[in-house]
C-alpha cells in the first residue's frame, strides 16, 4: 500500500491533540478488514480470539438495544443491515461502513460504534470488578449512623439527644443503571467514563434548612467523611449561601438555645435582607433547571480489596461517591415543575440523540429527519 507523506487522518489527530472526543468523530478511516482488525486490536480486542469476538458482539447488541429503547421515537428503527448480526456478517464491517462517505449506513454505523465505546469503558472499570466491596466500604460507615425509631422516625445519630437529627428521607442512590450512565456520557461532551463520579451515593432530606448544615457537621465530627478527600470542583451549593450562614451563626447569642424553627427564621431573614451579597457555589449543569436547589459534594474513600494472594497484600484505591443534602420544602420543589428529575433526564436524552444520531457537519437536520430516512 502506498502512503502519501502529506495525507493525514484529520479526525484521529483532532482526537489525539485537538481536544475532540471519540464520540464526536464524524468518520473513521478504515478501508479494509485488515485495517479493521488492527484497529480493534489496538483498541483492546482481538477479533481472532473467540472470547474477544463474543465480547464485541455483546457490546454491539447492547448498543443497538440502547439506541432503539432510549433514543428513538415510536416507528423509528435501527437499520436491520446493522442491527442483525447475520445481516452485518462481520463485526469489522461496522468500522468499514463508518468510514464511508456520507449516507445513512455510515451515520448509523458510527452511532452504534460510539455507544459500544461507552459500554466498553463503563464495564471495564474498578466498580464493575469490585462493586460489592466498594459499596459496602463506602455506605456502611454512613448507614451505621442512621436509626429508625417507631415514634420519631428516621434520624441521623441516636433517636434522642442533642446530636439527633430528624430526617424526612434517607436514600441510598441506586447504582446508576447502565442506560442512565450511557445517556449521561453521551450528553456531556466533557465527560468520560472514569470521571463518572456519582455511581454511588446517598441523598439526605432534613426537616429543616438549619439541619442541612447540622448533617454536614455531624459527618465531620464523627469522621464519616474526610474533607481532605473532597473533590473541590464537584461541590455544589445552590441551597443557602455559606457566607450568610456563617454571619447568621455569629450574630446569635452563644449561651442561648434555639429551636430549628427559630434557626430557619433567622437564616431566611438574613438571606432576604442580604440577597445581593449571597455567595453560592454553583457548578453549572446545562441539563438542570435554575430552580433546582441542593447541597452536594463528592468525596473519596480508600477502598481495600483482599486479593486472596499468598503474599497477603491487598489492592487499594480511592473511589468517589456523592452526598446530596436538602431540606424537605426544597426537596418537594425539586421534584415538581421544571426542576423535576424527569425533565432533567428528558433534556439529557435529547442531547444524547442529537450528538450521536445527528452529529454536526453530517448533513442531517436537527429535527431527526435524517434518522427517520434511514428506516425506509
Amino acid at each position: 500500500m502506498n502512503f502519501s507523506p502529506i495525507q493525514f487522518d484529520a479526525e484521529a489527530l483532532e482526537t489525539m491533540i485537538g481536544g475532540q472526543t471519540f464520540l464526536d468523530v464524524r468518520r473513521l478511516s478504515i478501508q479494509n478488514r485488515e485495517q479493521g482488525c488492527s484497529f480493534f486490536k489496538a483498541y483492546g480486542y482481538d477479533v481472532q480470539n473467540d472470547e474477544d469476538l463474543k465480547k464485541l458482539w455483546a457490546y454491539h447488541r447492547k448498543a443497538v438495544t440502547y439506541i432503539q429503547d432510549e433514543l428513538l421515537s415510536p416507528g423509528e428503527l435501527v437499520p436491520v443491515r446493522l442491527s442483525d448480526p447475520n445481516e452485518l456478517g462481520d463485526i469489522v464491517n461496522l468500522l468499514i461502513m463508518a468510514s464511508t462517505t456520507g449516507g445513512d449506513l455510515q451515520r448509523w454505523s458510527n452511532a452504534i460504534l460510539k455507544v459500544m465505546h461507552v459500554f466498553v469503558h463503563l464495564e471495564n472499570d474498578l466498580f464493575s470488578q469490585f462493586s460489592n466491596d466498594i459499596q459496602n466500604q463506602i455506605l456502611n460507615p454512613i448507614q451505621t449512623h442512621i436509626h429508625e425509631d417507631p415514634v420519631i422516625g428516621t434520624t441521623l445519630g441516636p433517636a434522642l439527644g442533642p446530636q439527633s437529627i430528624v430526617l424526612k428521607k434517607f436514600e441510598v442512590k441506586p447504582f446508576k443503571a447502565t442506560a442512565s450512565s450511557v445517556t449521561k456520557l453521551l450528553a456531556k461532551r466533557e465527560l468520560v467514563a472514569f470521571r463518572l463520579l456519582d455511581k454511588i451515593g446517598v441523598r439526605i432530606v432534613t426537616k429543616y434548612l438549619f439541619d442541612v448544615f447540622r448533617v454536614l457537621e455531624y459527618f465531620l465530627d464523627h469522621n464519616i467523611v474526610s474533607f481532605a478527600h473532597n473533590i473541590p470542583d464537584q461541590s455544589n451549593n445552590t441551597l443557602y449561601p455559606l457566607n450568610l450562614f456563617f454571619e447568621t451563626m455569629e450574630s446569635l447569642a452563644r449561651e442561648s438555645e434555639y429551636t430549628p424553627e427559630q434557626m430557619d427564621k433567622f437564616l431566611w431573614e438574613r438571606l432576604a435582607g442580604n440577597s445581593n451579597r449571597a455567595k453560592y457555589n454553583e457548578k453549572v449543569n446545562s441539563f438542570s433547571s435554575q430552580e433546582f436547589r441542593f447541597i452536594k459534594f463528592i468525596t473519596r474513600r480508600l477502598v481495600r480489596i483482599d486479593n486472596g494472594g499468598s503474599d497477603g497484600k491487598s489492592l487499594s484505591f480511592f473511589y468517589p461517591y456523592e452526598v446530596q443534602i436538602v431540606d424537605y420544602e426544597t426537596y418537594l420543589k425539586n421534584t415538581t415543575g421544571p426542576a423535576s428529575h424527569d425533565l432533567y433526564k428528558k433534556r439529557q436524552i435529547e442531547k444524547a440523540r442529537e450528538r450521536i444520531l445527528n452529529p454536526a457537519g453530517d448533513g442531517a437536520g436537527d429535527n431527526g429527519a435524517g434518522v427517520r430516512g434511514a428506516n425506509t
